[in-house]
């Protein structure tokens, strides 16, 4: 019997990101007022391209991480402005080494490059620490729901899957 399971995870907008879209507004505004007096007429055309560029940037702000299982293979796929969409991270659950529940004094080594799939300040934020074949170990924080800690609990070795309990 094959196993797929998917669970969705919308990055929450933190005061970086609304400063960010201050920031691309007052830079379009400036871009579009330099535009309007160095151009002339022809800055009708570099409005329109100064609008459509900070639209873009408004909504590369926009992320999204998703979490597929696929038998007992995990894969985390990033999705911007809910239109691209890119695999940043697939490997087999039985690579699992180490998991537990995020906190901000984990050990330097496995937070230092750890990649996070979440916002990181949720209470159902876990660290998996993976070891993939032929590969050096990774970290990865994802902040699964109790379904998707239930998918993986099959597919985890034994004494990994003891300390989700």
């Amino acid at each position: 019997m094959d196993v797929f399971f998917e669970q969705l995870v919308t990055i929450k907008k933190t005061a970086k990101t609304y400063l960010a879209y201050v920031l691309i507004a007052l830079a379009a505004i400036i871009i579009m007022a330099a535009a309007l007096w160095l151009f002339g007429n022809l800055a009708v055309i570099v409005v329109f391209l100064v609008l459509y560029g900070a639209y873009k940037l408004y909504s590369m702000l926009s992320l999204e991480y998703e979490y597929i299982i696929t038998n007992s293979t995990m894969d985390i796929d990033k999705i911007v402005a809910k239109s691209s969409r890119k695999r940043i991270l697939s490997f087999e659950l039985t690579a699992v080494e180490r998991i537990e529940k995020y906190r901000k004094e984990l050990p330097e080594d496995i937070i230092k490059n750890a990649l996070f799939a979440c916002n990181g300040n949720e209470d159902n934020a876990i660290v998996l620490v993976i070891h993939p074949e032929g590969k050096g170990k990774q970290s990865v924080v994802v902040a699964p729901d109790e379904r998707m800690l239930d998918t993986m609990k099959k597919f985890l070795p034994k004494y990994v899957a003891e300390n989700l309990k």
